[in-house]
């Protein structure tokens, strides 16, 4: 089996954020890192998304520093025009273009995000997140966690540190799920010991019911069934040292009310203390048998392939 989970030398394939919509606007080139690799990422006039290698296939100029002709980018070195396909359409001093060609990416917007999947073909689709909606999307600032994005993800799939770490206490069991190619789901019933977190949270009188469902390697989504009904998108990019860069989208009812506070608290309560282990992690995967999600996890990015 290759090693591909929470290895700092491989970006495996899957769907990354690479910043918000409103970053890129059209005519405009803008640079993100992806691992070791950097990424262009313009808006045509039309408002068309392209991501594409930054290196030109010249000889390797930034094609950031370019610019934006119709569908095409243009090197600000030599003067040579790739198309949307990354094939070089134009450079002058030649009477036929070279042949060249710049790698392209698929890349798509949804919840106020510009998605990249660092493959020829996605192995698989965003999540629809559909059910009783509409959902207003919050994008939270990035933050950068010193450990691989793996392991930041695979945080949600402990389940042992939901009650050692975050007092909570389960009413029954979790539940372990998994389609066995891209996804790994828990399901849990419960709610925390700490009085002032039951009140907080809601939960005094009934328990928190929730599932946190890694898609992937890059994203999670924990969805709240009880005691409000909201959705959490977590991303994580490895930058060009292996640590992970995460972006938090929140998605709640478009009406503004208490609600928003009170999945506001939840949240807090789920998280709390995550961050300050986390940033000090060493991690190995020395699983037990309590570790199952994670292993499963483990399996699934293993599978996935890098670039």
């Amino acid at each position: 089996m290759s090693t591909l989970f929470a290895n700092a030398a491989a970006v495996t394939r899957s769907w990354y954020v690479m910043a918000q919509s409103r970053a890129v606007r059209p005519g405009t080139i803008r640079g993100f890192e992806l691992g070791a690799r950097r990424i262009a990422i313009y808006r045509d006039a039309d408002h068309g998304l392209h991501a594409i290698d930054a290196r030109c296939p010249h000889l390797g100029a930034d094609l950031t520093q370019g610019s934006v002709e119709g569908e095409a980018i243009r090197c600000a070195f030599h003067r040579w025009k790739f198309g949307a396909d990354g094939a070089c359409v134009d450079a002058p001093g030649h009477d036929c273009p070279p042949v060249r060609r710049a790698r392209v990416y698929p890349v798509l917007e949804r919840w106020g995000c510009i998605w990249m999947f660092n493959g020829d073909v996605p192995l698989f689709e965003l999540p629809a997140m559909d059910d009783e909606g509409p959902w207003r999307a919050f994008v939270l600032p990035p933050q950068q966690i010193r450990c691989h994005p793996h392991v930041v993800l695979a945080n949600g799939l402990d389940i042992s540190h939901y009650e050692t770490l975050h007092g909570m206490r389960f009413s029954e069991p979790p539940s372990l799920t998994s389609d066995g190619r891209f996804e790994v789901s828990v399901q849990m019933r419960g709610r925390p010991v700490s009085r002032f977190w039951q009140i907080v949270s809601g939960t005094r009188r009934g328990d928190l019911v929730a599932g946190f469902t890694t898609i992937g390697s890059s994203l999670a989504c924990v969805t709240v069934v009880a005691p409000i009904r909201f959705h959490v998108i977590f991303t994580g990019r490895p930058d060009r040292e292996g640590r992970c860069i995460t972006r938090t989208i929140f998605l709640v009812r478009r009406r503004p009310g208490p609600e928003w506070v009170r999945a506001l608290a939840v949240m807090g309560m789920l998280l709390h203390d995550d961050r300050r282990v986390l940033d000090a992690i060493e991690f190995q995967p020395a699983f037990s048998d309590a570790d199952a999600p994670l292993h499963a996890f483990a399996r699934v990015v293993n599978s996935l392939g890098s670039w």
